[in-house]
């Protein structure tokens, strides 16, 4: 079979939302993907609340949460494909990223919750989930995952950046896929935006109107994570310990944080992604909206391509649908040269109705 129809799920550390898209992906000596539709959930305050303080629960009711949100995002792909009209037996498999509440490398450890196993109970459709936990047991990053779509989706760019709750990015080198974390991106404009009453940077028209903190970009610049070569990852963990002080002390307006902290995330992008100026980087994910963001990296003489809004938004749920194929297949996808880990992998676990 090199035809499958895939309903992928994606859920980011910004929480803005339950990505939910229905694909079809082909393999003729390489592979095609269509986007045929999508949708995000936006999460309840609710949802939200429980979603950010679940790193605080007790063993019992963590595992009751993610028998929940497995169950949620289950219903969420039943009234999806209810409403446009998409007949159970026309998908082959859902394949779900979950929501990742731990995530130090560091310490072999990393967990995402969404219970893959009731989703495939709420749904009757085979689902497959928990692709990083193998990589970490391998002595991976477990992250990030997306590099392998990337390099067999999208390899006529040369590079490859997701602006999400954590900005990551992905380019071959030495016929090598070399990835990793690079900055928080929507995590810090978020968290900033929120502060006066904005659940977001709309268009980075706050960011527009800061200017630069010269005691903040230069306390940024000395953080040591920034001074490490791939692989290298970052989570919610690393957020609240040694990144978010920095804006908690800061004395700027919160303009300025935005102008200060969108100027630094553009100029570590810059920084990586130091390839000809001719060769083009394809941007996706919810901070390619943040059209400071794109300016400031048109800039830096860095050749942007901004592609149409259904692959902006939906493209790691994308990414995650042909994960799990290629787990189906049995074939490798996730790559050693990006985790860092011991050896190519194949990741996930398959439930069957």
């Amino acid at each position: 079979m090199n035809k499958y129809y895939v309903v992928g799920i994606m859920s980011g550390t910004s929480l803005d939302g339950l990505d939910v898209v229905w694909s079809k992906l082909c393999f003729n000596k390489t592979w095609f993907y269509e986007i045929i539709d999508g949708k995000t959930y936006g999460y309840s305050s609710r949802w939200k609340s429980e979603l950010q303080n679940a790193h605080k629960l007790q063993a019992r009711d963590l595992v009751f949460l993610d028998k929940k949100l497995g169950n949620y995002i289950g219903e969420k792909i039943n009234g999806f494909l209810k409403e446009k009209k998409i007949q159970k037996s026309q998908v082959d498999l859902i394949s779900s990223h979950g929501h990742t509440l731990f995530h130090e490398p560091e310490n072999n450890l990393t967990k995402q919750i969404g219970n893959g196993a009731y989703i495939c109970s709420t749904t009757n459709i085979k689902t497959i989930s928990d692709f990083r936990t193998i990589d970490i047991a391998f002595g991976g990053q477990g992250a990030p995952l997306v590099p392998v779509g990337d390099q067999l989706l999208f390899k006529s760019y040369k590079g490859c950046l997701n602006l999400g709750g954590i900005a990551n990015i992905s380019y071959d080198f030495k016929e090598k896929r070399i990835a990793g974390d690079v900055n928080f991106a929507n995590m810090t404009s978020n968290y900033l935006s929120n502060k006066i009453g904005h659940s977001f940077d709309k268009d980075g028209e706050l960011a527009k109107h800061g200017k630069i903190d010269r005691d903040l970009i230069l306390k940024l610049e000395e953080l040591d994570f920034f001074k490490k070569k791939f692989p290298k990852s970052l989570g919610v963990e690393d957020f609240n310990r040694w990144y978010k002080p920095l804006f908690e002390n800061c004395k700027a307006s919160l303009n300025d944080q935005l102008f200060t902290s969108g100027t630094h995330l553009c100029k570590t992008i810059k920084n990586i992604f130091n390839f000809d100026r001719n060769d083009a980087l394809l941007i996706t994910g919810g901070g390619a909206h943040n059209k400071f963001w794109i300016n400031k990296l048109k800039e830096l003489k860095v050749k942007t391509v901004v592609p149409d809004v259904k692959l902006i938004d939906f493209k790691e749920a994308l990414i995650f649908s042909l994960l799990g194929v290629l787990k189906l297949r049995n074939e490798i996808n996730i790559l050693s040269s990006v985790t860092g880990s011991s050896k190519d992998l194949s990741s996930g676990v398959i439930h069957n109705p």
